[in-house]
């Protein structure tokens, strides 16, 4: 027995049929994947500072909002830290301006915080830390840490240091942000005396 020549026509075409749908698949799945890889991107954009990388006002408020419903539901606490960076003061023509300086201090909170902690960018030169539970004695550590580590050359080549205003959530205290505004506030005062 032989295999005639309609025979052998036949073959191939059933194969390139499944080959196509194959490759049709494949592309679709391609296309989905690369679709989802955009709009992670775009979603990222939306809550992400450009500059810094760290996270925007607007998401930082949202953070803030869920993390005060998850404690005013559970009970645990969680801390708020504002920080301020500032360079040290400078007499007549030498003194520096602070920009470029807010992606190095982006990237050193980045680097020296938990995993689980959020940080935002609210102006140019001012930045948020939201310490999910995290009770009064360990963020006053983390607020210690960050002032007294806080001393780094940032872009301008000129030493920093920072005021912090920090603040935790307790069932009879549940205004974090303005307590830690009145913290800062008073950082604040203290560095300019």
């Amino acid at each position: 027995m032989g295999i005639t020549n309609g025979e052998m026509l036949t073959m191939p075409a059933e194969w390139t049929a499944v080959l196509l749908g194959i490759a049709v698949v494949s592309l679709l799945l391609v296309v989905l994947g690369l679709r989802q890889v955009v709009f992670r991107r775009l979603a990222d954009r939306s809550i992400r500072d450009p500059e810094t990388g760290v996270y925007t006002a607007d998401f930082i408020q949202e953070v803030y909002q869920s993390e005060l419903r998850r404690a005013e539901r559970t009970g645990v606490p969680f801390s708020l830290a504002l920080v301020t960076p500032h360079l040290p003061p400078a007499t007549g023509p030498t003194a520096v301006p602070m920009n470029g300086v807010a992606p190095s201090v982006a990237h050193w909170l980045q680097q020296h915080l938990r995993g689980s902690d959020y940080v935002g960018r609210l102006e140019n030169n001012r930045f948020v830390v939201i310490l999910p539970e995290t009770w009064e004695d360990d963020a006053r550590s983390v607020a210690a840490r960050i002032t007294s580590a806080f001393q780094f050359k940032g872009h301008s080549g000129k030493w920093l240091s920072c005021d912090i205003g920090i603040a935790t959530w307790r069932p009879e205290a549940t205004d974090v942000w303005n307590t830690a505004e009145q913290q800062l506030g008073l950082a604040n005062v203290a560095t300019q005396n």
